[in-house]
């Protein structure tokens, strides 16, 4: 594998603080995933003996209560990593993780790197910072709508969100296309409603619709519902 291909890894910033020796190791120890749509990469409690960073597509980490309602807790887009956690505490994984798109990942095993993070102090900052960003991510999460405003309020958050994580292409469409029925686990409320509501800003001109996909015409409307009560 190339080295380049880590480039991606937006909290696995290795080729900075390691030597040459160790992203050998690194190297010879990874290996290049194509994961389908739907398709789990791990699930709640495994073990994980591997350490997984997106190169392309998005991942949710959901849980299931005890009557069997998925809630999604993040989503994940390219250059994220999952299971640092798990790999490093030598616990169980604390969430399911799933590819929500046809999604391209790079696994590297987990005993080089926690060798790593024993040997190399810069490496192990790095990680750490990880962590922070992570924290941050949270805090902006309950910005935008992890909060208790109403539906129409986080709905709107949400999609701000996804907006400024993913991005847009050209004209304007965000690049996740997200179920409704995803989007209503975040939110803690049916897909139907959230399809009510999406229609109701389509009328209001604060977005349009094609299918699953979603192009926002007016940040400024978005946000300004956001911040109402």
């Amino acid at each position: 594998m190339n080295t380049q291909d880590f480039y991606i890894g937006k909290q696995f910033n290795f080729l900075k603080s390691m030597s040459f020796a160790e992203k050998e190791v690194l190297l010879n120890h990874s290996s290049k995933l194509e994961i389908k749509k739907g398709e789990v990469i791990f699930f709640e409690d495994e073990h994980l003996k591997k350490l997984y960073c997106i190169s392309n597509g998005a991942c949710k980490f959901s849980l299931i209560d005890n009557k069997g309602k998925e809630h999604i807790t993040k989503l994940l887009g390219e250059g994220d990593l999952m299971g640092r956690r798990s790999i490093i505490t030598n616990k169980g994984a604390l969430v399911t993780a799933t590819a929500i798109t046809n999604t391209i990942l790079y696994s590297i095993d987990k005993d080089p790197v926690l060798l790593s993070l024993e040997k190399n102090n810069e490496f192990c900052q790095d990680v750490l910072k990880g962590f922070i960003d992570d924290m941050e991510d949270d805090a902006k999460k309950i910005t935008y709508f992890q909060n208790n405003k109403k539906l129409k309020v986080r709905l709107a958050g949400l999609l701000l969100y996804l907006a400024h994580k993913f991005g847009t292409e050209k004209k304007g469409w965000i690049n996740i296309s997200l179920r409704r029925q995803d989007m209503a686990d975040i939110l803690g409320t049916t897909s139907e409603y959230v399809i009510s509501l999406l229609t109701s800003f389509k009328n209001k001109n604060y977005l349009e619709l094609n299918r699953g996909n979603i192009k926002i015409n007016s940040n400024q409307k978005l946000i300004t519902l956001m911040n109402s009560n």
